[in-house]
């Protein structure tokens, strides 16, 4: 077996009502929070409520900043960081889906540079960053136990992964925030915590501990499928949605994720296709570039109780809503882009990817 560094710093606490029992974590990271969240989101399912809560009864003050979209962009974190200096925070809870998580990490690196313009994001993995609180109402992303946040790039026309690596201090996990969530965001959001596994799990940076993580996460994400299915989702289901998020979270801080996410992001960007449908639509052939009989595309599919890649591709249809059509010199053009990226972005796949795979699996996918 070889060896492997793990690192894992983000605090964690499950389970109903955390955040209201565990008010005096809070007290660790200063006086003043900033509160980032969506426009509505947070309000309707009671979080951004528990967290103003938790920080009053531990006598901290806190300031909101609720315009954080769906796939952030830079000028939106851009305004909030100059909030955050302007208010003088000690420290940043991000309340939400991926998108409040991710933008939270951002806020947080341009909050202790001021002055700094927004490429320092992009320039420095080892930025200064304000401490950062994370509070999931979605089972996704993962980003509470990450170090990493995507930002929409308008001028580039798709999304990036910041280079700043910004783990959460703490994250609160109580699934209780999800039972407003729509079944199509739902849905969504699992695909996404699905294909963070199976990217983990097949890339060349995974390891023993990352592995067994996945299988656990796999397992339990077997549980919900019968839930998917159905768009019904009872509040075990909803409890192993999250910890699968979070385990998929855990895995890909320690390896990355791989193709998939990194050409869903043509097809969110261009297609307004969400993030989680966009991977979850390209999956099948991913897993097609792979040997037939790779043994850990095996495994994958052995832990979900599915026996090939065509079972695990019918699934993905049944459980999301897919309308959209592509042409093939939309295809083309997304491969060209694709490959014009830095290598660093296409280089946890454990073979090598030609620009002509690129195009391939986005034909195979998205030409039917």
């Amino acid at each position: 077996m070889k060896g492997f560094h793990y690192f894992m710093p983000a605090d964690v606490y499950f389970g109903k009502d955390c955040i209201l029992k565990k008010n005096e974590i809070f007290k660790k990271y200063g006086q003043k929070a900033l509160l980032v969240t969506g426009r509505s989101s947070a309000k309707k399912n009671g979080a951004q409520k528990d967290v103003v809560e938790a920080l009053e009864a531990v006598g901290i003050s806190w300031v909101l900043f609720d315009e954080i979209g769906e796939n952030p962009d830079l000028e939106t974190v851009e305004r909030a960081g100059l909030v955050a200096v302007q208010e003088n925070v000690d420290f940043i809870i991000g309340i939400g889906g991926g998108s409040p998580m991710d933008a939270s990490k951002a806020i947080a690196v341009l909050a202790a540079n001021p002055g700094a313009p927004t490429e320092i994001l992009f320039a420095e993995e080892k930025s200064a960053y304000l401490p950062v609180i994370a509070v999931p109402t979605t089972a996704g992303t993962g980003s509470e136990v990450t170090q990493f946040a995507v930002m929409t790039l308008h001028k580039k026309r798709t999304k990036a992964p910041m280079a700043a690596r910004v783990f959460a201090e703490a994250a609160f996990l109580d699934s209780k925030y999800m039972e407003t969530l729509s079944p199509k965001v739902t849905n969504n959001t699992a695909i996404d915590a699905l294909t963070h596994l199976i990217e983990s799990y097949l890339s060349a940076a995974s390891n023993f501990m990352s592995e067994q993580i996945v299988e656990a996460g796999l397992k339990l994400f077997k549980d919900c499928i019968p839930a998917l299915k159905a768009r019904e989702y009872d509040e075990e289901t909803r409890d192993k949605l999250l910890l699968a998020s979070t385990f998929a979270g855990i895995a890909i801080a320690q390896t990355g994720t791989s193709l998939p996410h990194y050409l869903g992001y043509y097809l969110t960007y261009e297609k307004g296709i969400p993030h989680g449908r966009a991977n979850g639509m390209l999956m099948k052939e991913y897993l097609a570039l792979f040997p037939q009989g790779d043994a850990k595309v095996a495994a994958v599919l052995q832990c979900l109780g599915m026996d090939n890649i065509d079972d695990l591709d019918k699934f993905m249809e049944e459980v999301l809503d897919i309308t959209e059509t592509f042409t093939a010199d939309e295809l083309k053009d997304f491969a060209k882009r694709a490959m014009e990226a830095p290598q660093r972005l296409l280089s946890f796949s454990a073979y090598s990817i030609l620009e002509e795979h690129v195009y391939t699996l986005y034909e195979r996918s998205l030409l039917k």
